[in-house]
């Protein structure tokens, strides 16, 4: 009966030893298995969602109505290369002509995405798979003023260069008609060399625009004495 009874204590004692003797170095094993594991973690690879800034290049007589809506990549690599998006995002560029349609549906894909450099990652999706822009349907904007004023000069004189104030004005109006003025003219008229300003009227006719001011001075930096 004895020895039935000092086996079970023998066994309690086993089992508190495994548990109480040799601390520090059971301790010591748990952390270096812990580091070992970060270690192997960081080197892994990984998926991850990253955002992605949308910088579009809009042609000066495009103004957005609204804000783009946010922009996501699913992206594969190391978790300290992902971190570093951070700091310094994906980004899509687009360059958008000035004769786009008010509304403009743009398809995203994968190549789409410029990774920065010195960042090791592998974009395999991006999200939403199309981006809606929307666009004022009316604009504003300089465009110069260009001179169809046949000067009256002495014979023989070389020709004369013709001074305009303002050299340009502000066009304003639906905005596919506002990009299509790339300048606006004087109405032909013919003047005689001299130091006076002459007023004269801009051709407008068919723009589809608002042009302001309508007239311009026309002025002769060289004149006779």
């Amino acid at each position: 009966m004895i020895p039935a009874a000092r086996a079970p204590l023998g066994l309690r004692r086993r089992i508190v030893a495994a548990f109480t003797e040799h601390l520090s170095l059971k301790a010591s094993a748990v952390l270096l298995a812990m580091a070992m594991w970060f270690v192997v973690a960081a080197r892994e690879p990984m998926e991850d969602v990253a955002s992605v800034r949308f910088a579009p290049v809009l042609d000066s007589a495009l103004v957005l109505r609204d804000p783009t809506p946010p922009i996501r990549a699913q992206v594969l690599g190391r978790p300290n290369e992902i971190l570093k998006l951070t700091q310094t995002p994906l980004i899509i560029r687009r360059q958008i002509a000035g004769d786009a349609p008010d509304t403009l549906v743009l398809p995203l894909r994968t190549s789409d995405v410029e990774v920065p450099a010195g960042v090791e990652v592998i974009v395999r999706d991006v999200f939403p798979h199309s981006l809606t822009l929307r666009f004022e349907p009316t604009s504003t904007r300089r465009v110069p003023v260009r001179s169809a004023i046949m000067v009256r000069a002495p014979v023989g004189m070389p020709a004369v260069p013709v001074r305009l104030d303002p050299d340009s004005v502000t066009v304003r109006g639906p905005r596919l008609a506002v990009a299509r003025v790339r300048f606006v003219s004087t109405l032909p008229d013919s003047i005689a060399l001299d130091t006076i300003a002459h007023l004269v009227d801009l051709d407008t006719a068919g723009l589809g625009v608002v042009v302001q001011p309508t007239q311009v001075k026309v002025m002769f930096p060289r004149v006779l004495p």
